[in-house]
């Protein structure tokens, strides 16, 4: 069981590995391409990956209004997709904009989609969609001790000029 901070127990390409001997061509797929990045496409065969998809290019959308909205500038160009806005993510957005360490703004983030994989993972037990939120978290893990290196405090200092 994953836990949000954790040292990642294992990293994602060895657990692709440990996955490939049990799982079909179409499973292994899904895992493969995961991402915790917002995405332009938002559908998906599985019902956990469709809705993480579009919470988070939500979150990233919401990202962007914020943004825009305290440097002046039109968001438009910058949106993913045309839903409208979502007073649930809204929030979690504004704060994070606001904030004046990039760090802490980034873990809140990073928080807010955990807690959205931890919510829509309900009710799976060791099926496809329950590794594809296991591997979601992994790669937020996986980020947090990239950020935690040496290398991750630049990265945080680009980020500052983003937020």
């Amino acid at each position: 069981m994953l836990h949000f901070g954790m040292k990642p127990p294992v990293f994602y390409p060895d657990f692709l590995e440990a996955c490939s001997s049990e799982l079909n061509q179409d499973d292994m797929g899904i895992l493969v391409n995961l991402s915790i990045e917002p995405s332009m496409d938002i559908e998906d065969k599985l019902p956990l990956l469709k809705e993480w998809k579009s919470f988070n290019r939500g979150l990233g959308n919401e990202l962007v209004r914020t943004r825009a909205a305290k440097k002046g500038k039109d968001p438009n160009k910058y949106l993913r997709g045309n839903e409208g806005l979502d007073p649930f993510i809204a929030p979690l957005a504004h704060w994070a904009v606001n904030q004046d360490s990039p760090a802490e703004a980034e873990l809140y983030l990073d928080r807010a989609r955990w807690e959205k994989i931890e919510e829509i993972k309900t009710g799976h037990y060791f099926d496809i969609e329950y590794l594809a939120a296991y591997g979601l978290q992994l790669k937020i893990l996986e980020r947090w001790h990239r950020i935690n290196s040496s290398e991750g405090v630049k990265v945080l200092e680009r980020l500052a000029g983003k937020l």
